[in-house]
């Protein structure tokens, strides 16, 4: 494939991140990918493969970037209370910056390409194992460690998606219609990101310390 080529696929590529993040692949259509890009349908198929392969694609370098992230917080974790709230704010952190990685999980837990079922186990599971195995030795042994994991995830997804319900300013809708009054959030307010950071090591605090056996992480 020439350099143009890649190129042009790049954008191609791109285009339909922010479309499949914002919309889903079951409201996105090719031809809708291929408009946004600025090529034509044939050029899209050819080089992309079409639109399923574009939306592995997606999911593949969104997970990519997730595992790479991940693998680093594992690498410097410390056995600490301390060191749970920095791999936390890692987590928080990089799905700030990376909004659409979320937005693009959002979506399937709403059943969105659901012929794509098998993202979870090829994807999710082992990220999910991966960090479970490097914080159980802190945790105490009553503490049911995918719940506590996925709270941080489920916690953190919604926040960077949505924001805080019912406050003043609107999200942007999704889905395509402006009739919708549920979207997700282009950006959040530095003192709400605190809020919600403070909450999250409140939380693992109160996990670590509360549990009725083992021994909490030191501070």
């Amino acid at each position: 494939m020439s350099s143009g080529a890649d190129s042009e696929r790049e954008r191609i590529i791109q285009v339909a991140t922010r479309l499949f993040a914002d919309l889903g692949f079951d409201g996105t259509t090719g031809a809708m990918i291929a408009s946004a890009a600025g090529v034509d349908t044939a050029a899209l198929l050819d080089l992309t493969g079409g639109t399923l392969d574009l939306y592995h694609e997606v999911m593949r370098r969104a997970h990519t970037l997730e595992q790479a992230m991940l693998e680093d917080a594992v690498e410097s974790l410390r056995m600490t209370a301390g060191g749970l709230r920095d791999f936390a704010d890692a987590y928080l952190d990089f799905h700030l910056s990376h909004p659409h990685v979320a937005r693009l999980w959002l979506h399937r837990w709403v059943g969105d390409a659901a012929g794509s079922a098998d993202l979870e186990s090829k994807y999710e599971r082992p990220l999910t194992d991966m960090v479970a195995d490097a914080v159980r030795p802190m945790v105490p042994s009553d503490v049911d460690i995918d719940y506590m994991l996925w709270t941080v995830a489920w916690a953190t997804t919604g926040f960077v998606t949505y924001g805080v319900p019912n406050h003043d300013d609107q999200p942007t809708p999704w889905r395509g219609t402006t009739a919708c009054p549920h979207g997700h959030r282009d950006t959040l307010a530095l003192p709400e990101v605190a809020r919600f950071r403070s909450h999250l090591h409140l939380l693992i605090d109160r996990v670590l310390q509360t549990s009725g056996s083992g021994n909490p992480a030191s501070p």
